[in-house]
């Protein structure tokens, strides 16, 4: 590829000369600052595929020819002549910024187009924080969002000081919630003094039916714990604070938390800690997902943590092993040896199932537990739509496994 480049007096030659990669030239770039010998690299190997400069590469490439100019006259170059002179027209890039309204598929979505920028991608990841998918044009750079309040609150109000144009339409959605966000006492779904406002009655009956009691001191973290699941956006900062203050440390971050999927370090918190959590939050029933290489040990460990809490029919098994091992009989002899083989009822605490497939028997049943603890994070894990319909999800392990979005490291 190299050996096909000719000396033609532009400044391609001298940014592929300053690289030590022009085949005219001997120079090898030693005279070159250590920090500027990728980037001459990375230039030199574009104008070779034959990719033009952009507008503002050229201004770089400029800043550099002048910076090296002695070096280029000492092997021969008319800077002058060559440093405003372009092998290749420049490139147009369209650094077009806005925020509006796009439709895929009938669906419509807050579409943001810009252009690449390293700061404003940190600012989508952050957004996408609890987003289960991700939607981008890569051809026309335009990352995709559910269209919905909550977003275009959070968007506009992220990227309207980053020189975007905002649709019409947007601007009156991000205006209404606007004035929603500074009257809270009025429109958002929250608690208040204690009291539960702006959801409708059947709601407010239901959420105090659910953990037990109205709003107060010591339950407003099991609210806060819920609060995706109940749709409570607001929360009195210094009334939560105290109630989460007598929570145990890994029951204040998981109600902390931020996104559904939690990943509990297996190097910092016992199955016990977890147990402990279980019953602080009052997130039973629990379904567990046992790993097939791990199951056994697993399975007896929770059933340890809980024997002296519930009764073993409170406990259920929803799988047996071929009894083709030692193992495996020993595992079907501990369920029942243990009276664990009891059918799944609605009452049912302590449900186990296997993370190879979804039991039948799960599908077909009432059964809904409050919260999940899956034994390790594994791309193989086939409970993992089942799980998405959860408001907590507590996997187990020493780190997220890279093939696994969305589960947030607590």
């Amino acid at each position: 590829m190299f050996k096909k480049a000719q000396y033609d007096e532009t400044a391609e030659s001298c940014i592929e000369i300053l690289s030590g990669t022009h085949p005219t030239h001997n120079y090898t770039g030693a005279g070159t600052n250590n920090s500027d010998k990728s980037l001459l690299l990375s230039l030199a190997k574009q104008t070779y595929r034959g990719t033009p400069y952009t507008d503002r590469q050229f201004e770089l490439v400029k800043q550099k020819i002048n910076f090296y100019r002695q070096i280029l006259i000492d092997v021969g170059v008319d800077v002058d002549k060559a440093i405003g002179n372009l092998r290749f027209p420049l490139r147009s890039i369209d650094r077009s910024r806005w925020i509006g309204i796009r439709k895929i598929d009938d669906i419509n979505y807050i579409g943001v187009r810009f252009s690449f920028n390293k700061k404003l991608i940190n600012f989508i990841d952050e957004l996408r924080s609890k987003e289960y998918t991700k939607l981008y044009d890569d051809k026309e750079k335009i990352h995709y969002f559910p269209l919905n309040e909550s977003n275009v609150y959070k968007i506009i109000s992220m990227l309207k000081e980053k020189s975007f144009s905002i649709e019409d339409d947007l601007e009156k959605i991000y205006e209404k919630v606007q004035i929603m966000q500074n009257n809270k006492k009025d429109y958002i779904p929250g608690i208040y003094g204690f009291k539960l406002k702006n959801l409708n009655n059947k709601a407010v009956e239901y959420i105090v039916s659910d953990i037990g009691n109205e709003p107060n001191s010591n339950n407003l973290a099991l609210y806060k714990d819920r609060d995706a699941l109940y749709g409570i956006e607001h929360f009195d900062e210094e009334d939560l604070n105290e109630s989460v203050r007598n929570l145990t440390t890994l029951s204040q971050k998981i109600v902390r938390r931020k996104h559904p999927n939690v990943l509990i370090d297996s190097n910092e918190f016992t199955v016990n800690h977890i147990v402990e959590s279980v019953l602080e939050l009052n997130r039973y029933p629990v379904l567990v997902c046992l790993r097939a290489d791990t199951d056994f040990d697993d399975m007896s460990h929770i059933y340890n943590s809980f024997k002296n809490i519930f009764s073993n029919d409170d406990f259920c098994v929803l799988y047996r092993k071929d009894n083709d091992t030692a193992e495996n009989k020993y595992f079907n002899q501990f369920i029942k040896l243990n009276s664990l083989n009891n059918s799944l009822a609605n009452n049912s605490k302590i449900v186990y199932t296997t993370q190879n497939k979804v039991t039948k028997t799960l599908l077909k049943s009432n059964w809904k537990p409050k919260s999940a603890l899956v034994f390790g994070c594994s791309r193989t894990n086939k409970m993992e739509t089942y799980l998405n319909e959860l408001d907590l999800v507590m996997y187990y392990d020493t780190d997220v496994s890279p093939f696994l979005r969305n589960i947030e490291k607590i």
